[in-house]
């Protein structure tokens, strides 16, 4: 009985190399298929950090302007996410400080924050992303973003932003 199990056939010769080629020839149409959709997903993963990021900034100099304990000067204030850094400035300087520390409790090291897509304008790469707050008096606050796509990309993902009227 164990001659019987030991005995191997001998016309067994493994793959020939027609079935190796045809084998080949599948996989790369699979992969010629997939990796663009794939490039596609992760840079659409890209965009979504760097559009978070800058939203998450945002909200937090949104929900300082509006808290009526603190006082944030009207003005202009702009957050820049670059492919180095990321800037906040101001149209006056009182303000500035205030803003920076309300960005940093909610973004610690937020100074170090780059950016991770340089896709955001079809026509050429851009090199950063930027928003905008306009802050009224009352509190309120209007956001602008820049590029548009951008814009567009953040409103579909999040829903209303606090303003004063």
């Amino acid at each position: 009985m164990l001659k019987f199990l030991n005995k191997k056939k001998k016309d067994n010769k493994g793959f020939s190399l027609v079935e190796l080629i045809i084998v080949v020839a599948i996989l790369a149409i699979l992969v010629g298929l997939l990796a663009p959709q794939y490039i596609k997903y992760v840079e659409k993963s890209r965009k979504s950090a760097d559009a978070s990021n800058l939203s998450e900034m945002v909200n937090a100099v949104q929900i300082y302007a509006a808290d009526a304990e603190s006082s944030l000067p009207a003005g202009t204030y702009t957050i820049t996410i670059s492919k180095d850094k990321t800037e906040i400035t101001s149209s006056k300087n009182e303000g500035l400080n205030n803003v920076k520390k309300a960005v940093a409790e909610t973004a610690p090291d937020y100074e170090h924050t780059k950016l991770k897509s340089s896709k955001w304008k079809d026509d050429e790469e851009n090199t950063s992303i930027v928003a905008t707050i306009v802050v009224d008096n009352n509190g309120g606050t209007k956001v602008t973003y820049t590029p548009e796509k951008l814009e567009s990309f953040i409103l579909n993902k999040t829903t209303t932003t606090p303003s004063g009227n």
